[in-house]
């Protein structure tokens, strides 16, 4: 087992605290860029805290379109902070200065090794040349390993008499492929917990609790979400309470529950509505109707992706229908006052010829 090193990140809140030159900082704290022309961005300085120390590898994650890109590390032992976080000191003679001390340089490539580089302070610079109008590029971060290490070291003694030999860089890419796949193994768990997973892999983890998600196009907030409370979903299915939470989840709304007891007793006394009653809400005991506002459906969400999530949480011997609310003005057209109610807008009424005393009506 090789011995593990050292690893410092620069992603998200430590890019903040770099210099920056045509390059933005995104919401998300990715570094960004579009256009032509060049863009630069000079990290924040890294302390070893070990004079003479040695550096082993960076990796830089981001995409690129119609861009070349340039890194450029560098290690020394002098303290260049001042002059390098000096405003007034233009890229390009950051760049030449970092270029005086033990450097490496590579374009187009985000996997390197830093076995050249000598020093305590590790100085990073990237370089972003767009080649067209629409060139653009993202930047997630960065990640820097030391000191140095060499799967050579492991090797009888007869191979390391020659530091940085081409057997040892051969070696290199050798160790590389090792360590990301060691890497992986290690990172196993983090795959394997739903609230640290990639995105893709929720529907699969979701898939092997049961079928309980079938038909239903989650979001994948929504899908850690049922995860995570996947017990008491389960415990409380065919009850009223998990009902209107999956209604919630995939709606945004609070689903309005109408059963048959809560009109049949009053319709009964109101025979010219009960016929209109029965074909709205069902003339079964066993039905009950879900009433949503068809207004503040979610969008890309089907009617019938809704009503399979519905027959699936729908009480043993019990129907369920959905009625949709649109807004309304009008009394006796499916309007509820705490629920689709909305004033209508009156026309501009016309009193030309009308005298005072006379009965008028503005509508």
């Amino acid at each position: 087992m090789v011995e593990v090193g050292k690893k410092v990140n620069f992603y998200r809140l430590a890019l903040r605290r770099g210099k920056m030159h045509r390059m933005t900082l995104s919401e998300d704290d990715r570094l960004t860029g579009v256009g032509g022309g060049m863009f630069c961005y000079l990290a924040p300085v890294f302390d070893s805290s070990d004079y003479e120390g040695t550096w082993h590898r960076l990796r830089l994650e981001g995409t690129f379109s119609n861009c070349k890109y340039e890194v450029v590390a560098a290690a020394t032992d002098a303290d260049l902070e001042a002059v390098l976080t000096d405003d007034s000191v233009s890229f390009s003679d950051k760049s030449e200065l970092l270029k005086d001390q033990s450097y490496v340089r590579k374009v187009n490539t985000d996997d390197m090794l830093l076995h050249n580089l000598q020093g305590r302070y590790l100085w990073v610079l990237i370089n972003v040349m767009g080649s067209k109008l629409d060139s653009s590029f993202r930047i997630e971060g960065f990640s820097v390993e030391f000191p140095q290490s060499s799967f050579v070291e492991y090797l009888p003694e007869i191979y390391q008499d020659e530091r940085n030999s081409f057997f040892e860089r051969y070696m290199a890419v050798l160790q590389s492929l090792y360590e990301d796949l060691e890497k992986e193994v290690d990172d196993v768990p983090q795959y394997l917990d739903y609230e640290t997973a990639p995105d893709n892999n929720l529907r699969l983890f979701a898939e092997w609790t049961g079928r309980w998600n079938k038909g239903g196009k989650w979001k994948p907030e929504q899908l850690r979400y049922l995860i995570r409370n996947l017990s008491m979903i389960q415990s409380g299915r065919g009850t009223w309470t998990v009902m209107k939470e999956m209604v919630y989840l995939m709606t945004g709304q609070e689903a309005f529950v109408i059963e048959h007891f809560d009109w049949k007793d009053w319709a009964d006394h109101e025979s010219e509505f009960v016929q209109e009653y029965y074909q709205k809400y069902g003339n079964d005991e066993d039905t009950f109707v879900v009433v949503l506002d068809s207004s503040e459906k979610e969008a890309g969400m089907s009617e019938r992706t809704l009503e399979r999530m519905l027959e699936d949480y729908t009480p043993l011997g019990m129907n369920c229908k959905v009625l949709y609310l649109k807004k309304k003005s009008f009394a006796d057209s499916q309007s509820y006052l705490d629920q689709n109610k909305v004033l209508s807008t009156p026309e501009h009424p016309v009193t030309e010829g009308c005298v005072l005393g006379d009965e008028l009506v503005l509508s």
